[in-house]
């Protein structure tokens, strides 16, 4: 097997025509330069979205069926998919418990809310990375839904407590969210479809949680 290739010195801006090779798989041969994410960045398709100003919901002890504390929902005319890549709740008021898991529930349109959301709940902020780019997420973010035809085995954990020595401590207002940061688009909401949230947590003294995410939002084809 011959194998030629060439070297050269790195160029952020190239004129002309751009050259490049294929492996034995016809798979795009990829040297990593910038940071994972940085292009996504970049070009404006990744979203921040905070609840954290918004009205929290208190959690509850027991998996939910049709009830999402929060839902991410992508509106039936949107041309994005979002593929998150971070998920995780945090305490906005009250004393929290010890310990604390964000369950999941993947939202097909048959699941959805008889009546889905029009307008994100107030003080949800979705933020685009890249501060310099005019692109905007239609996604909306909401809390207090019902959904339709979803049952318990639906929920999976997809974030969890922030531990110290296997013991869960009881933090102040605003510390130790249950997070999931390895996602990496393993979880998407195409367009007329959402992502239901719980927060499974002890009573403790009257907490309320709100989520917070990041995702990556741009045209795909959906199969």
């Amino acid at each position: 097997m011959l194998i030629e290739g060439l070297a050269g010195r790195f160029m952020q801006r190239v004129a002309g025509n751009l050259v490049a090779t294929l492996t034995g798989n016809t798979s795009l041969r990829v040297a990593q330069t910038e940071g994972e994410g940085d292009e996504m960045t970049r070009a404006g398709l990744r979203i921040h979205m905070s609840a954290t100003g918004a009205t929290g919901v208190a959690p509850v002890q027991a998996i939910p069926s049709t009830a999402a504390q929060w839902m991410i929902y992508n509106p039936i005319g949107n041309t994005t998919t979002a593929f998150l890549d971070v998920v995780g709740m945090v305490d906005l008021s009250g004393t929290m418990g010890s310990g604390l898991c964000v369950y999941a529930c993947i939202c097909p349109p048959a699941f959805l809310p008889s009546t889905v959301p029009t307008i994100s709940a107030a003080n949800v902020k979705l933020m685009n990375a890249n501060p310099a780019s005019q692109k905007q997420s239609n996604l909306i973010v909401v809390s207090a839904q019902t959904l339709q035809n979803a049952a318990v085995g639906n929920w999976a954990p997809i974030a969890f407590g922030v531990a110290k020595d296997g013991v869960v401590a009881v933090p102040p207002v605003g510390f130790a969210p249950a997070e999931q940061r390895d996602l990496r688009g393993k979880y998407c909401v195409p367009p007329g479809c959402g992502l239901a949230l719980a927060c499974l947590a002890p009573t403790g003294t009257s907490p309320t949680y709100g989520p917070y995410a990041t995702w990556r939002e741009y045209i795909a084809d959906m199969e």
